[in-house]
């Protein structure tokens, strides 16, 4: 056969077999799209202005008393602002400045009838949360006696859309208030074995809820207080839940994007 007619031969088999793996191959349309990994969106950071406050007792010079007051106020959000304020016990007044003020100056006269150096140190910063949500962390260390302080944390989860502070009962779907807590449990599990003292924490510090909680970008925030889930030399301790295990369980609008 001439090598001209050999190679047309060559190329009609090839084209059939072509045809016949287009036929029986799915068109990729067709195929199952691949699962998105979760995309993490942080909230933007709301406009803020300083609201601070240090006060020493003047004619003290020995063993004084202390308040340190480091936050902030939203004057686009005052709702935030007021559930801060509220959230320190701060009694009611004009202004945010003068809400701290009466605080403080309640603070300095009952350390001034004990004669003791009483601290109240507070700071609230801004953190980025998850898409819609802002975190308004809170740390209020107080000294009132005794062998050591003791920090007293919280969190307040704004929802820039909503305009109001939301928590756990916001973020769950219905009916899965137990599947969460199974979640918070293996959670603490997993936080456990990475501590050296496992077993010591295991048997004395057990598992306990809390309604301490941060929809950060990296996970939701377990947070916890001095001597909950461990001795004071912890600190105020920290479970974080990854958004993939609250899949089912949390609304999607409190989820990292798929």
């Amino acid at each position: 056969m001439p090598y001209a007619l050999r190679l047309i031969g060559l190329a009609l088999l090839a084209s059939l077999g072509w045809w016949q793996w287009q036929t029986d191959t799915p068109a990729l349309a067709t195929m199952p799209p691949a699962i998105k990994p979760l995309a993490v969106v942080a909230a933007p950071e709301l406009p803020a202005k300083p609201l601070r406050l240090k006060l020493k007792d003047p004619v003290c010079h020995d063993r004084c008393a202390e308040f340190d007051f480091d936050a902030l106020q939203f004057p686009s959000s005052p709702a935030l602002t007021e559930a801060l304020l509220k959230n320190l016990e701060a009694p009611a007044g004009k202004s945010p400045e003068q809400r701290v003020l009466s605080l403080a100056k309640t603070f300095m006269k009952e350390a001034a009838e004990f004669h003791e150096p009483w601290q109240q140190i507070v700071k609230a910063q801004q953190l980025p949360g998850l898409r819609t949500v802002v975190v308004l962390d809170v740390d209020n260390y107080s000294y009132t006696g005794g062998a050591h302080g003791m920090n007293v944390v919280s969190a307040l989860n704004w929802d820039t859309k909503a305009q109001r502070v939301v928590s756990l009962k916001d973020w769950l779907l219905p009916g899965q208030d137990a599947a969460f807590w199974r979640e918070a449990k293996a959670a603490h599990q997993r936080w456990l074995a990475q501590q050296p003292d496992a077993k010591s924490l295991a048997d004395g510090w057990p598992f306990d809820k809390t309604d301490v909680m941060a929809l950060m970008p990296t996970g939701l925030a377990l947070k916890y207080q001095p001597y909950s889930i461990g001795p004071y030399s912890m600190g105020t301790p920290e479970i974080v839940i990854p958004y993939e295990r609250l899949t089912g369980i949390f609304k999607p609008d409190y989820l990292p994007l798929r």
